[in-house]
C-alpha cells in the first residue's frame, strides 16, 4: 500500500513539474503589429512555376521573387525580397514588373518584420485625374466652378465624417441619411446659387422629393423583401458588424444616390423660373408654375435616363453574368431586384421634384416679385 502511495505521489509531482516547466517555456502569443507603406519594385529576381500547386488546382501557378524598396513609413529606404504568387485569378493576381509601385503590408512580431505585397498603388494616378478635374472645373466654371468645388467638399465631408460615423455608432439610419441630405442640400444650393428664393425653392423641392423617394424605397425593401446583401462588400460589413440593419442601410444608399440627380433637377427648375420672372415681371405665380413644369418635363426624361444608366453601368457585370438566366429567375434575384429598386425609386424622386419645385418656386418667386 505504501509503495502504491509513493508511486502515485511521484506521478503527481512529475506531472505538476512538467506543466510548470511547459507554462514557463511556452511563448506568450503576441498579436502582430500591422502597418502599411508604399514600395517600388526594383527587379524581378526570378520567376518559376509551382508544379505541385499547378497540378492540384489545374491552373498555372507562377511564383515571382521580387526585390522591393520601401519608399515611405518607418522602414523607408529598406530593400526587401518578397515572394509573390500568381494563381491565374485576375481578381487577386498582381503581375509584378520593375518600376511598379505597390502597397506593402508589414507584420511586426518580436524579433522580425514580415513584408507582403497586398495591392498595386493607384493613388498617384487618382491624384492626377483629380487634378485634371479641378483644373477643368475652375477654368470653365470660374467662380461658379469654385463654388461647386466647395459644395462638393461639404457634401463629401457630411457623408464620410457625419453619416458614416453615425451609422457605425448605431444612430437611426434613415433619419441620419435624411438629415445629412437636408444639410447637404441647403448648403450646396446656398453656396452655388446664393441665399435667395431660388436656392430656397430648390432646397425645399429637393428635400421633399428625396424624402418621399427614400420612404418609397424603404416600403419596397420591406415588402419585396430585400435583404440588403446585394454585393460582396455588404457581406464583409455583416461579418464585421452583424448588429447593423442592412435593409435600412440599403434605403439610405438609395437616398444618397438619388440626392445628386434630384438636386440638379431642383436647381434647374428654380433657376429657370427665376430667370423667366426677371425677363417678364408681369408673370403671375400660376404662369411661372406652368413654365417651370414645361422646363421640368424636358429635364425629367434625360435625368431619369442618367440615373438608370448609372445603376446599369454599376451592375453591368452582374447583368452579363445573368444574361442567359430565365426571366423569372433573373428578375427575382436579390441583387438585380435591389438595383431595379434603387433606379426606380431614384427616378420617382426626380419626377416628383418637377411639380414640387415648380410649385414652390413659382409661388415664392412670383409672390415676392409682385410685392
Amino acid at each position: 500500500m505504501k509503495k502504491l502511495f509513493n508511486v502515485i505521489a511521484s506521478l503527481i509531482i512529475t506531472i505538476f513539474l512538467s506543466v510548470s516547466v511547459f507554462a514557463q517555456e511556452a511563448p506568450e502569443y503576441v498579436e502582430p503589429e500591422i502597418d502599411f507603406a508604399s514600395g517600388k519594385v526594383l527587379e524581378i529576381i526570378k520567376e518559376e512555376q509551382n508544379q505541385d500547386l499547378a497540378s492540384a488546382f489545374q491552373t498555372s501557378q507562377l511564383i515571382q521573387l521580387a526585390k522591393v524598396i520601401v519608399i515611405n513609413g518607418k522602414h523607408k529606404g529598406k530593400i526587401v525580397e518578397i515572394e509573390n504568387q500568381l494563381t491565374s485569378n485576375p481578381a487577386y493576381d498582381i503581375k509584378l514588373r520593375p518600376g511598379m509601385r505597390v502597397v506593402l503590408t508589414m507584420e511586426k512580431t518580436p524579433g522580425q518584420t514580415q513584408f507582403y505585397i497586398t495591392d498595386i498603388e493607384r493613388f498617384p494616378i487618382l491624384m492626377i485625374i483629380l487634378g485634371l478635374f479641378l483644373v477643368l472645373l475652375l477654368a470653365i466654371g470660374g467662380k461658379k466652378g469654385l463654388r461647386s468645388l466647395i459644395s462638393l467638399g461639404v457634401t463629401t465631408f457630411l457623408i464620410f465624417f457625419v453619416l458614416v460615423p453615425a451609422i457605425l455608432n448605431s444612430y437611426p439610419i434613415i433619419p441620419s441619411a435624411i438629415g445629412v441630405s437636408l444639410i447637404s442640400t441647403i448648403m450646396t444650393m446656398t453656396i452655388v446659387g446664393g441665399w435667395n428664393l431660388k436656392s430656397l425653392s430648390a432646397s425645399l423641392g429637393t428635400i421633399i422629393s428625396v424624402t418621399i423617394a427614400g420612404l418609397v424605397s424603404l416600403l419596397v425593401i420591406h415588402s419585396a423583401p430585400l435583404s440588403g446583401f446585394h454585393d460582396q462588400e455588404s457581406s464583409m460589413l455583416w461579418m464585421a458588424r452583424p448588429d447593423l440593419d442592412f435593409t435600412e442601410i440599403l434605403a439610405a444608399s438609395v437616398i444618397i444616390a438619388a440626392l445628386g440627380a434630384v438636386m440638379d433637377v431642383g436647381m434647374s427648375i428654380a433657376s429657370s423660373i427665376n430667370e423667366i420672372k426677371n425677363a417678364n415681371k408681369d408673370l403671375t405665380p400660376v404662369e411661372l408654375i406652368k413654365s417651370g413644369m414645361n422646363v421640368g418635363r424636358d429635364i425629367m426624361g434625360t435625368m431619369s435616363d442618367t440615373l438608370i444608366m448609372a445603376y446599369i453601368g454599376g451592375a453591368f457585370s452582374l447583368m452579363l453574368l445573368a444574361a442567359n438566366a430565365p426571366f423569372i429567375k433573373l428578375i427575382n434575384l436579390n441583387s438585380i431586384a435591389t438595383e431595379i429598386t434603387a433606379a426606380i425609386t431614384g427616378s420617382i424622386g426626380i419626377v416628383l421634384c418637377v411639380p414640387i419645385t415648380a410649385a414652390i418656386a413659382g409661388w415664392l418667386i412670383g409672390r415676392k416679385q409682385l410685392k
